[in-house]
């Protein structure tokens, strides 16, 4: 932790780079660690990968789109909740630019990438570990901050009723709490709303999953187009994972959907079953039980065959 304590400290401009596909744990802490360089008087500036989901435009909108041709002069580059150096796609240039880098996450595969690393597998969120940042660093929040945190955390752990729950995870939250937002709007926001289009395109591949290992193993396989019918951008497809993973008697729940170069995989454990290892083999990584990839496959039955025998796997090592 001193290490990045000691890059923030000295840095003047701040690029801060969350992993593409931004979720609400990586904007949550991106908004979180920009708010706290600028009270400490700092430029920070958050470069995100492309459209962000609608539906998590509540969060907040002071970012950069990258798109290759954004101007940037800084002197420290943060990259939050990114696990590898490839999930921030394109904006590695911005990370090779600078050449001053600060990795912070709580991925237990990650690789380590930047000048410093404050990585800390046993977090529930990034916003966890951003939350013990900020007290080492006698940061006084305020509660805006306190509030990108806790969607941060909250959203990581399905509102908390994820295994990757702490006591120190819930310390955490209770103490975002004495900063008085309205964290019911926020779990609101995040859990409890969705389109009518949104419902019936889940609706649509709720109808399509497949079950494999006696039911232990469901899939759903969709693509990223999938929504146009019901006028849902690509961006703001829902988390489809859930929908088999929700289903009784399901131990590993996969979705796989068809993007532009190729299929990419999101893994859910329900036991004891590590998705993680399932993920890596493929190139990915993740939690034990959260986990993604990509894999480069010719057919959406390629990708199929080759993410169920490796689930199979992790159901035969979990036993």
């Amino acid at each position: 932790m001193d290490s990045v304590i000691d890059k923030i400290i000295k840095a003047k401009s701040v690029a801060i780079l969350p992993h593409v596909n931004e979720d609400p744990d990586a904007l949550g802490s991106c908004f979180a660690f920009q708010k706290v360089m600028r009270l400490m008087g700092k430029e920070a500036v958050i470069y995100v990968s492309g459209k962000i989901e609608a539906r998590l435009d509540f969060i907040g909108n002071d970012y950069v789109m990258y798109n290759g041709d954004s101007c940037y002069n800084h002197d420290l580059c943060v990259c939050l909740d990114c696990g590898d150096i490839e999930r921030i796609t394109e904006r590695k240039v911005i990370f090779d630019k600078i050449g001053n880098t600060v990795n912070i996450d709580h991925h237990f595969t990650n690789t380590r990438f930047a000048d410093a690393n404050y990585v800390d597998g046993t977090a529930a969120a990034t916003g966890e570990i951003l939350f013990d940042l900020f007290k080492e660093m006698q940061i006084t929040l305020n509660s805006e901050i306190a509030r990108d945190l806790y969607i941060a955390v909250s959203s990581d752990t399905g509102c908390f009723k994820y295994s990757n729950v702490t006591p120190k995870t819930m310390h955490t939250a209770a103490s975002l709490l004495e900063y008085g937002f309205d964290h019911a709007e926020a779990a609101r926001l995040l859990f409890d709303t969705e389109t009518l289009e949104a419902a019936k395109l889940k609706a649509e591949i709720t109808e399509g999953i497949k079950s494999y290992a006696d039911g232990k193993i469901k899939v759903v396989v969709t693509d990223e187009r999938a929504g146009e019918k019901y006028g849902i951008s690509k961006e703001d497809i829902p988390n489809l994972v859930d929908i088999p993973r929700r289903i009784e008697g399901t131990e590993i729940a996969v979705c796989i959907k068809h993007i532009d170069d190729g299929f990419r995989i999101n893994l859910r454990s329900n036991g004891a079953a590590d998705v993680a290892k399932a993920a890596m083999t493929f190139g990915g990584g993740g939690h034990i039980k959260a986990a993604g990839a990509t894999l480069h496959c010719d057919t959406a039955e390629d990708a199929l065959n080759a993410v169920v025998e490796e689930c199979k796997k992790a159901l035969e090592g979990a036993e």
